[in-house]
């Protein structure tokens, strides 16, 4: 049993997690050019849409807090799309304006104290989640590869623009993304096995 008070917390980071990701793409539609459409494509925008739509699930029925492989996954998706655009992407972008960070820095930062506050819920992280969690990402990059190169536009990401970077480079990063992300993950499912977790 969740005790009341950190049940409300909880409660209030995941609405004010709804309510950043749908601030800042309400901006980016009235404030830029070329409006919110054509940055679907970003891996950051996806996984923050994602997670807006699993806590949105959440705040509506309790079924969502078991289901806890996709929690994590959401819980890793934003904090991989907050760490890489805040190390690599800040001069390729408008820098740090509204939307971006309530994308790239409030929604991690909510999510993971979410993720902390109940990791569990009443299902254990299994093992192999965070490989399985590796799945999505890794669809992502075959798609900005495969595709996006393929149709004349250019991969969202300059580390995966063969064309920026060169073809080794851009297998060099994937293996170190790769990696990266499954060293997150693993860090999440650890951080269930704190004495302190869910406490």
């Amino acid at each position: 049993m969740i005790p009341q008070g950190r049940n409300v917390f909880r409660t209030g980071l995941r609405v004010a997690l709804v309510t950043s990701v749908v601030l800042a793409v309400v901006a980016v539609e009235l404030t830029s050019r070329s409006g919110v459409s054509w940055r679907l494509v970003t891996f950051t925008y996806q996984a923050n849409l994602l997670a807006a739509a699993y806590y949105t699930w959440a705040l509506v029925t309790p079924r969502a807090e078991n289901r806890v492989g996709l929690r994590g996954a959401v819980v890793l998706y934003v904090i991989v799309a907050g760490v890489i655009w805040n190390l690599f992407l800040t001069g390729h972008s408008m820098g740090y304006t509204m939307a971006n960070v309530l994308l790239h820095v409030v929604v991690p930062a909510l999510a993971v104290a979410d993720w902390l506050l109940g990791a569990t819920g009443s299902a254990a992280v299994r093992w192999w989640q965070p490989f399985a969690w590796l799945g999505y990402p890794a669809a992502y990059g075959l798609v900005a590869l495969a595709v996006l190169n393929r149709v004349g536009r250019r991969a969202p990401y300059f580390f995966l623009d063969p064309a920026s970077v060169g073809l080794g480079t851009v297998v060099a990063n994937i293996g170190l993304l790769a990696v990266g992300i499954l060293g997150l993950g693993f860090a999440l499912l650890a951080s269930t096995r704190l004495p302190w977790a869910n406490a």
